[in-house]
């Protein structure tokens, strides 16, 4: 139990300096010294770097996916409204964690370590497959056998589920890029407030309108 709380307040500092500095900056001496630790007993509890980073995806997949799940097996509550909830949820994972989805993101990418890139296949492969069901339930198929979206300006153009899923994860990508590099609280409460009602409702109407003056900020 003792070594269980450790654990997590090595993670919660780990977390901190990753907000405060990005992942490249983050080592086991840093983190030491900001929980009050000698070195060598963070290597007690996570042996390497790549453990600890696994761990803190491990936290993610806690804090992201275990309540999207959640939201998608509510069968009493419209497929659409729970992609409203999905989607909210993401994006105020982002804001409150400092952008830490991404950021896990770029870093096992960019380390080129199987582990770590599996590790967060794990975690994005569950996610878009839940979209991809919630999103066919949403948009009905059509000859094609794909959802049409129509824009205000254009005709109908036909785009799958998956395409979709893959539209509806680029927002929280580009409000955790915006987050890190330029933070500015009216284009994030933008993100939430009018990005996301009209991306939906795009998707589920098959028309883009723009948000009502209810929503505006």
């Amino acid at each position: 139990m003792a070594s269980s709380i450790r654990q997590e307040q090595i993670l919660d500092r780990a977390v901190e300096l990753v907000a405060k500095a990005g992942l490249a900056n983050l080592t086991m001496k840093k983190i030491a010294g900001r929980v009050g630790f000698s070195e060598a007993a963070i290597y007690r509890h996570f042996p390497t770097k790549q453990r600890l980073l696994i761990s803190l995806m491990d936290r993610l997949e806690r804090l992201l996916l275990d309540p999207i799940r959640a939201i998608a097996a509510d069968a009493t509550t419209p497929p659409a409204d729970r992609l409203s909830s999905i989607l909210t949820h993401h994006l105020r994972i982002v804001l409150d964690h400092d952008s830490l989805p991404i950021l896990l993101l770029a870093e096992a990418s960019a380390s080129g370590d199987p582990k770590l890139v599996q590790r967060m296949r794990d975690i994005f492969s569950p996610y878009r497959a839940l979209l991809r069901e919630l999103l066919t339930q949403v948009r009905p198929k059509g000859r094609s056998g794909r959802a049409g979206v129509t824009g205000t300006d254009g005709p109908e153009t036909a785009i799958g589920p998956d395409s979709l899923a893959l539209l509806m994860l680029g927002v929280p990508a580009a409000l955790a890029i915006q987050h890190r590099l330029q933070p500015q609280r009216a284009i994030e409460r933008q993100a939430i407030t009018e990005v996301a009602p009209w991306l939906l409702a795009a998707i589920a109407g098959g028309r883009a309108t723009a948000p009502s003056r209810r929503t505006r900020r």
